[in-house]
């Protein structure tokens, strides 16, 4: 993030700050509550808004070395990520080219190659057919036109980015995720490196995860045993970036900043930022880490979340006992107060059966959500 951009943002949350609600630029709006419930939108979210983007998978420090693999069911398409000998890293269907069987099965791991634990087909890290037992059965089959199929696999901010999509194999980064990757590079640093990763799965739709992310107004009485007593309230500002979301999410600190010569403001310190990433992340930046929270859709009523807090690479020796503290302390206020929120996720998506409400009612400091369900039902054609 460049200084001037950081200056900006902060005066902009300072105006908010000294003029809230006046300030808030949005109208009021209302959302149908079906859009959370029907089994026909979920699907059509699924193939028009997640299968075809590049979606995050995990950091690239996952897969630091030549050899190193993780797995991951990406909406439905079982996924393979490997570092090759050159560098790269490439994605597949984990599925093998003879019969189907799942090529790789555990979660993690390093190995120079992939054996098919059905017939032992034999794969390289570059997912091509490196040994076929009893070749003379196949006199039809030419390696050449078997590897492993090949998915979208891109890397931008120490983040890699697959898309499941076979048929969308050469997606490239659009200018604005180019401008956000270039923003992120200089807020997370270099190999960031995950400390701990907690995974669960919530009985609530996609949507109201997300929707918890883009609004503080419930800081106050939702986060009142967490976070609330070092935050604002109605304070957050926010901007598109293409289909990404950037919030600033003041802590009461902020307000200090007034007082304060402009080359001493320092937006980190006094603020977290959080990114919405399209369509399935979310990284929250704090002073010295951050999170990654990713959400995977599995059907109306409910979506797997996986919270990891991420630091700066461990020594060789691994993490200091003080820093271990300090991480664990902060992945644990996290989760905690991650899981306030997707608590009450599941009790919103518990009352929606039940006739109360036809529609969920925006306030006008609750404009990014307001935007991002437009946004949504434009690609879904729901907008008329």
């Amino acid at each position: 993030m460049h200084r001037d951009q950081e200056l900006t943002l902060i005066e902009r949350s300072l105006a908010v700050l000294a003029a809230p609600g006046v300030a808030a630029p949005d109208d009021e709006a209302q959302i149908p509550v079906g859009q959370y419930v029907d089994p026909t939108q979920f699907d059509r979210e699924v193939q028009r808004i997640f299968r075809p983007a590049l979606n995050v998978v995990a950091l690239s420090s996952a897969v630091a070395q030549p050899g190193d693999f993780i797995t991951a069911d990406v909406m439905g398409t079982p996924v393979l990520v490997v570092r090759g000998d050159d560098g790269t890293a490439r994605a597949f269907i984990n599925v093998c080219r003879h019969r189907g069987a799942t090529v790789e099965g555990r979660a993690s791991g390093r190995c120079k190659a992939f054996v098919c634990p059905y017939h032992a087909w034999t794969y390289g890290t570059d997912g091509r057919l490196r040994h076929v037992r009893h070749p003379e059965g196949f006199p039809s089959l030419r390696g050449v036109d078997t590897t492993l199929v090949p998915l979208c696999c891109l890397e931008g901010a120490g983040l890699l980015w697959v898309c499941p999509d076979p048929a969308a194999s050469h997606l490239e980064f659009d200018p604005d995720t180019q401008r956000l990757i270039a923003e992120l590079e200089g807020l997370l640093g270099p190999q960031p490196t995950a400390f701990a990763t907690h995974v669960r799965d919530w009985n609530a739709n996609w949507k109201l995860v997300t929707d918890g992310g883009l609004e503080s107004y419930h800081f106050r009485i939702a986060h009142r045993d967490t976070i609330a007593p070092f935050f604002t309230d109605t304070a957050s500002t926010y901007e598109f970036i293409g289909d990404h979301i950037r919030s600033v999410l003041p802590r009461r600190s902020l307000a200090e900043l007034v007082d304060r010569p402009r080359e001493t403001w320092r937006l980190r310190e006094h603020a977290n930022v959080l990114y919405t990433l399209h369509p399935n992340a979310m990284l929250l930046v704090q002073d010295s880490h951050f999170e990654l929270i990713l959400s995977t859709p599995l059907d109306p009523g409910r979506t797997r979340i996986a919270v990891s807090t991420v630091g700066r690479p461990p020594g060789p020796d691994g993490y200091g006992e003080r820093a271990r503290a300090f991480l664990q302390r902060n992945h644990a206020l996290t989760c905690a107060t991650l899981a306030e929120d997707f608590v009450l996720a599941e009790q919103i998506q518990a009352g929606l059966h039940t006739g109360a409400n036809e529609h969920f009612r925006l306030g006008r400091f609750e404009g990014a959500l307001r935007q991002w369900h437009r946004r949504l039902d434009a690609r879904l054609d729901l907008s008329g």
